[in-house]
């Protein structure tokens, strides 16, 4: 399989995004590991949209690495998605005609035969979005514009990979560990 990561673990004034990279690169290992291709996009570093384009139209599973950045992804991310996803290879508009009214809204998207991991990493506790009187109230509902944004390309997720509380109680190492069983389990050979 052919893999595109997106590292948005971004810095700020030089800072941080050392977590992110970090998953970034075990997940790029482990993949090659199990024989694929995998390219990595850093949103550090400056991006040409129509390589961009390319790499999405030849990947069959994108993987979004990013931080939980005040409720969201960084604004780097949201940037990439405006200068990327308004591609016309990428998605054909919002699906509906004036030919055929059966066409519903959100339909239009060209990458209906690929696949995204959404993989973040959090300073909140696992606790905040699991218990109900805490926080937040799940991960995947706190994204949902992420997720909207996908299944508007077309694409069908697999399950969120979230690392916890990764300042005051940090497991970097057992997260690393259940990173790469994630993988193993959903892209490895007996996948």
């Amino acid at each position: 399989m052919n893999f595109l990561i997106v590292n948005a673990g971004c810095r700020i004034n030089g800072q941080g995004g050392t977590l992110s990279a970090a998953m970034v690169e075990l997940a790029e290992r482990t993949l090659k590991h199990h024989g694929h291709c995998v390219v990595v996009t850093d949103l550090n570093e400056p991006y040409v949209v129509a390589d961009e384009v390319k790499k999405i139209l030849e990947a069959d599973v994108l993987i979004f690495q990013t931080p939980g950045w005040w409720m969201t992804t960084p604004w780097q991310l949201i940037k990439y998605e405006d200068d990327v996803f308004v591609s016309p290879e990428l998605c054909g508009g919002d699906g509906r005609t004036r030919s055929d009214p059966e066409k519903k809204y959100g339909s239009g998207g060209f990458l209906t035969n690929k696949r995204y991991v959404l993989s973040t990493t959090w300073n909140a506790p696992l606790e905040a979005f699991t218990d109900p009187q805490q926080f937040f109230e799940g991960l995947d509902g706190l994204f949902m514009p992420f997720h909207k944004t996908m299944q508007f390309l077309g694409l069908k997720a697999y399950p969120s990979f979230m690392v916890n509380d990764v300042f005051k109680h940090p497991t970097i190492e057992a997260d690393f560990k259940r990173w790469e069983a994630y993988l193993t389990e959903h892209f490895g050979q007996n996948a």
